[in-house]
């Protein structure tokens, strides 16, 4: 199942950092605080609450994402030429190439964008998925709409519902007057440095995590470090195992330069929610290297993937996710995910050997080479179900939903006791068009995971619309 299926809550940011300002027009859907003189941060008042940071330098104004929708990045460049008296935009630097963060880059053509240099060839093909997205907005919005009639109006869910209508009325409009994939024109390798005269922004190219583009951006003048999606605990957990080859090596470096080099963070201002203290981050990073020291040493020991699992429990210090609203069955899916993921760095990845054979040779080819290598004893390929859960949505993404329905049927007889693996099947035969086949593994979805608000909602709508 894909991240961010259903509605999250909408949570306040802390007002004990810095002071926060009233909106400064009727229509601005963000919460404005001011760090500095130099530094301002939006956040979206929506079920995703972007952070956007803007900064005012010597050398000109610079912006840190640029959300969603064009629109939204409209309103964003008005606050920010207000809030700092000035309209002369240096910089636009996209954290990654995600729909949500740089989407609205076309608002700011003034400006150099950067990115690294993984962003131009993904978001090259964003026009695509601009309007697939603008298709089936006015229907998402309509059963937003007769959700929010049944509620009450007083409630947290209709606040929520409205807060998620008027989010999604702002994207439609922002790609509706023409959206325009508007991809990095500076591009880095591993670092850069940007000089703007009163402030320094050092750009890490972070490695293969929650995207292939992840950066960090470091600014000593201000003790500032902005991690875009990699480190989130609200709503979501922290995203950096998110590709199949991961570069853990890589980001182990990274977070020693940033967190041990020569110049001091004190705080992170994440890609979504709340801001981050120092200290939070460094539990994150100590995790990495622990969990990834870990996995090393259990293979030299020649144990096996359930033995594995079982040493490595999300440990107690952790436990104050629960009290952001993660339950104990989810912190226990991610952890076993995390592990899968550091794990199988150490093997043959059997879903990217499947990949290849299907890309060549067809699904049939495919399904035997699968059979070949669970066959194989020699302990070289590491079966994941995170990895050929990916594969599915990859084939989806291409409009292979036969393929898609037959790599998910894979990971269904792998991982029978999986919710997820149904309802990522069900999600591809309802793109497939095969109803009565969607509803039947949204149940059993929905029957190990009473949780599953998705299955519940993609139910309720297949069953409205049979």
């Amino acid at each position: 199942m894909k991240i961010l299926k259903s509605a999250l809550v909408i949570l306040l940011l802390s007002t004990g950092m810095a002071q926060t300002h009233a909106e400064t027009e009727a229509e601005a859907p963000f919460r404005i605080q001011k760090l500095s003189d130099r530094v301002l941060l939006l956040t979206e008042i929506s079920p995703m609450e972007n952070i956007i940071v803007a900064l005012n330098s010597q050398k000109g104004l610079v912006v840190v994402d640029v959300t969603g929708s064009p629109y939204t990045a409209s309103l964003v460049r008005k606050i920010v030429e207000k809030e700092f008296g000035r309209n002369d935009f240096a910089y636009v630097i996209n954290t990654h190439y995600h729909w949500d963060h740089a989407w609205g880059n076309q608002v700011f053509t003034d400006a150099t964008i950067v990115g690294h240099e993984n962003c131009v060839e993904a978001l090259l093909g964003d026009e695509v998925d601009a309007r697939n997205l603008l298709s089936r907005s006015q229907g998402i919005i309509q059963d937003l709409t007769e959700r929010l009639q049944q509620a009450d109006a007083a409630s947290e869910e209709a606040e929520n519902l409205r807060s998620e209508i008027a989010f999604r009325e702002r994207l439609q409009k922002g790609l509706a007057d023409g959206f325009v994939s508007t991809p990095p024109s500076m591009t880095f390798t591993d670092r850069l440095t940007l000089n703007l005269g009163d402030m320094t922004l050092k750009l890490f190219y972070f490695g293969r995590a929650h995207s292939i583009a992840d950066i960090l951006i470091q600014i000593p003048e201000e003790e500032l470090l902005l991690t875009g999606d990699l480190f989130l605990d609200i709503g979501w957990l922290p995203l950096f195992a998110g590709q199949p080859i991961l570069d853990i090596p890589r980001w182990i470096d990274v977070l020693s330069t940033v967190l041990d080099g020569e110049d001091n963070v004190s705080r992170v201002i994440p890609g979504h929610r709340k801001p981050w203290s120092r200290e939070k981050f460094e539990l994150w990073r100590n995790y990495i290297v622990d969990l990834w020291n870990g996995v090393n040493r259990a293979k030299d020991e020649g144990l096996t993937f359930d033995r594995v699992l079982a040493r490595f429990p999300l440990e107690p210090k952790f436990d104050y996710l629960k009290e952001l609203g993660h339950t104990q069955e989810r912190l226990q899916r991610y952890q076993s995910g995390n592990v899968e993921a550091f794990w199988r760095q150490l093997f043959v990845s059997a879903a990217t050997v499947v990949e290849l054979t299907l890309d060549e040779h067809g699904i049939e080819e495919a399904k035997k080479k699968y059979d070949e290598l669970k066959q194989d004893d020699s302990q070289k390929y590491f079966f994941g179900e995170s990895e050929f859960n990916r594969m599915g949505y990859r084939l989806m993404g291409q409009g292979k939903s036969k393929e898609a329905i037959e790599i998910f049927k894979l990971n269904v007889e792998a991982y029978p006791d999986s919710w997820n693996v149904y309802d990522s099947l069900a999600e591809a035969y309802m793109n497939d068009g095969q109803t009565d086949l969607a509803i039947m593994y949204y149940k059993k979805s929905l029957e190990l995971n009473p949780e599953n608000r998705n299955a519940e909602e993609s139910i309720r709508r297949l069953e409205k619309n049979d």
